[in-house]
C-alpha cells in the first residue's frame, strides 16, 4: 500500500465493512475512487479495532474513511456551492445559503438522533452520510458481549453528526418541498438518516422502518394515480 501512495499522503484509510462488495458500494469509498486513492478493506470487528489502535505504520497515520472532515477534493465543488446566489434557480444543487438552511432544516427535525449537520463535497452519488460514529463491527461485538453477560437492554445509539451531499437531487428536492409538504419531508429525512446508519453498519433492527417505508410507498402510488387521473382530464 505505502509504496503505491503518493508522497504528499499522510495517511492511510481503511473501511470496515461485512464484505468486499459491500464495502466497494459504500458511500465512504466513493472520495477516494474520484482521487484515486486505494483504501484497505477490512472485514471484522477484531480487524476494525487493531486498525484504530495501531494509529501509525511507517510514519503514516491510520485514519478510518468514515471518520469526518476528510475532503480530499479540489476546492471546485465548494466553490461552487458558494458561488452561486440564492436567485440561481436553474441550478442542480443548493447554493451556500440553500445548503445551510436545509441543514438547520434536518437538525432540527431530527434533533432527537443529530447532533450536527453541515455539507460536504466528498460525496457524489450518495446524498448523506454520518460521519466521526462509532464503529458499527465494533458496536456488534459489545452487544452481543452484554448479550452474553445477560444484559436484555439495547445499547443506545448517540446523535449523530450527518455530512449531506449538495449536490444530490434528494437534498435538492427535499429541500423544495419542506415547507410544502412537511409530514413527507419529515418521512423522507427519517429515511435518509436511517439509510446512513445502514451504511455505517449501525442500524440494530431494520424492523423498524417497514412503517415508514409503507408511507413513503403509499405516497408514491397516490402521487402516480393522481398523475394519472390528471392526464386522462
Amino acid at each position: 500500500y505505502i509504496s503505491r501512495c503518493t508522497p504528499e499522503q499522510n495517511n492511510i484509510y481503511y473501511l470496515c465493512a461485512p464484505s468486499r462488495s459491500l464495502a466497494i458500494q459504500s458511500p465512504y469509498l466513493e472520495t477516494f475512487e474520484k482521487n484515486g486513492i486505494e483504501v484497505i478493506f477490512v472485514y471484522s470487528a477484531i480487524d476494525d479495532f487493531v486498525m484504530s489502535n495501531v494509529d501509525k505504520f511507517q510514519g503514516r497515520q491510520l485514519v478510518s474513511a468514515e471518520k469526518g472532515d476528510i475532503e480530499l477534493d479540489k476546492p471546485k465543488d465548494d466553490e461552487k456551492v458558494e458561488s452561486e446566489g440564492p436567485d440561481s434557480e436553474l441550478s442542480s444543487s443548493l447554493n451556500k445559503t440553500e445548503a445551510d438552511e436545509f441543514c438547520a432544516w434536518f437538525q432540527m427535525t431530527l434533533n432527537k438522533k443529530v447532533s450536527k449537520c453541515k455539507v460536504t463535497s466528498r460525496l457524489s452519488s450518495s446524498p448523506a452520510i454520518i460521519t466521526d460514529n462509532e464503529s458499527g463491527a465494533l458496536r456488534r461485538m459489545m452487544r452481543m458481549v452484554e448479550t452474553q453477560d445477560g444484559g436484555a437492554d439495547a445499547m443506545e445509539l448517540p446523535k449523530q453528526q450527518v455530512e449531506i451531499n449538495p449536490n444530490h437531487p434528494m437534498i435538492k428536492e427535499l429541500y423544495e418541498i419542506r415547507d410544502k409538504h412537511p409530514a413527507v419531508a419529515k418521512i423522507c429525512a427519517e429515511q435518509v438518516f436511517d439509510n446512513c446508519l445502514i451504511a455505517a453498519g449501525l442500524l440494530d433492527d431494520s424492523r423498524s422502518m417497514l412503517g415508514r417505508l409503507n408511507d413513503i410507498l403509499l405516497t408514491v402510488v397516490k402521487g402516480a394515480n393522481d398523475t394519472i387521473n390528471e392526464e386522462k382530464k
